[in-house]
């Protein structure tokens, strides 16, 4: 039985003239081939949209879980009721030159 490796896939793109010049010239700069500039600016482009993407499903994820722990807040154990006892104890928030709490 034969083994055959995947062929590449192929991106395509028309582009003006003065674009594939400019492309290539600095291509010719970074040292790399046309396809190995485009694929790494592309690859770059892609993985920065990605991220951003992940950043805001992540973070609306997380403000909704916010949301609904404070609509439906667990209920007050007592290490949560020991840590504002113990923060009472410290005369609470300080603020800076506030001399009325020392």
């Amino acid at each position: 039985m034969t083994v055959v490796a995947p062929k590449d896939a192929r991106l395509v793109a028309r582009v003006p003239q003065e674009v594939q010049e400019f492309v290539k010239n600095a291509a010719d700069l970074s040292g790399a081939t046309l396809s190995q500039f485009i694929v790494e600016a592309v690859t770059a482009k892609a993985r920065s949209v990605y991220e951003s993407e992940q950043n805001i499903r992540l973070s609306m994820q997380g403000a909704e879980a916010v949301f609904a722990a404070l609509d439906n807040p667990p209920p007050v154990n007592s290490k949560l009721s020991d840590a504002a006892k113990a923060f009472n104890k410290e005369n609470g928030f300080r603020y800076a030159g506030d001399s009325s709490a020392e």
